[in-house]
């Protein structure tokens, strides 16, 4: 017996049709798909790039005003350091500092850069308060002695009392 070839019958045809534009429409929208997900990657590829550029712009701008911002408080610390030492000319250092509310020993440093940047000797001290403490001597001026006796301190003093007893002895003084 011979083999027969299949019909194909007009449903057949027709089935295959529809098969075929199916697969036809499916594949035009994944490329479509695929088209749009690359111009996704691709804006935001661009949004990286933008947003690099824009920082960089950023940190560039910031950098040019701190260094702006830097020439003014120069100037402006100059200033308020040549009044400080005006200021020393006329009165004594605590006073200066009780008057502008800073410490003596800010208003020592404050002087200290003007006389450096003039380089001229430090402003008269009007003997309102001790020397700053240095590692060779105690805020009096007077030499460190490492026996604590009572000469190495006023009133009897010694380096190593508390801070209380310092301050009883500077309340008695003032009576």
């Amino acid at each position: 017996m011979a083999q027969r070839s299949p019909r194909k019958s007009a449903r057949e045809v027709d089935a295959r049709e529809r098969v075929r534009a199916r697969r036809a429409a499916h594949w035009e929208r994944e490329r479509r798909l695929e088209d749009l997900a690359t111009d996704y990657e691709l804006a935001a590829q661009e949004i990286e790039n933008v947003t690099a550029a824009a920082d960089e712009k950023i940190a560039a701008y910031a950098a040019r005003l701190h260094s702006q911002a830097s020439a003014a408080k120069e100037e402006l610390r100059g200033r308020q350091a040549r009044s400080v030492d005006q200021m020393l000319q006329l009165d004594g250092i605590r006073s200066v500092g009780d008057r502008l509310g800073e410490s003596v020993e800010t208003v020592r440093k404050i002087a200290a850069v003007e006389s450096a940047r003039t380089g001229e000797a430090s402003a008269p001290d009007h003997g309102s308060a001790p020397p700053p403490a240095g590692a060779y001597g105690t805020p009096t001026g007077q030499p460190v002695t490492t026996s604590g006796t009572a000469a190495s301190a006023p009133h009897g003093q010694t380096s190593s009392e508390p801070a209380k007893e310092r301050a009883a002895w500077t309340r008695e003084e003032k009576r």
